[in-house]
């Protein structure tokens, strides 16, 4: 705590709570990208397996379009 009064005395106040603002700001900064890459990472991975899914439906229909058009 003293030396946040000893910064206050030496830069004056403005400039403490200019700096504190622009650390705080940073740090938001940085944990909101952090938290939207996550959620970002999860969405994909469960658009990625529907889209599994979706694939290997087709080709069961596909493999039984061609056996029919093969009778």
């Amino acid at each position: 705590m003293e030396q946040v009064f000893e910064l206050i005395q030496q830069y004056g106040l403005s400039m403490v709570l200019l700096i504190g603002s622009l650390y705080a700001l940073y740090q938001f900064t940085f944990f909101s990208i952090k938290e939207v890459k996550v959620g970002f990472e999860k969405r994909h991975e469960a658009l990625h397996n529907q889209m599994n899914e979706v694939k290997e439906k087709l080709n069961i229909i596909l493999e039984f379009i061609k056996s029919q058009n093969k009778k």
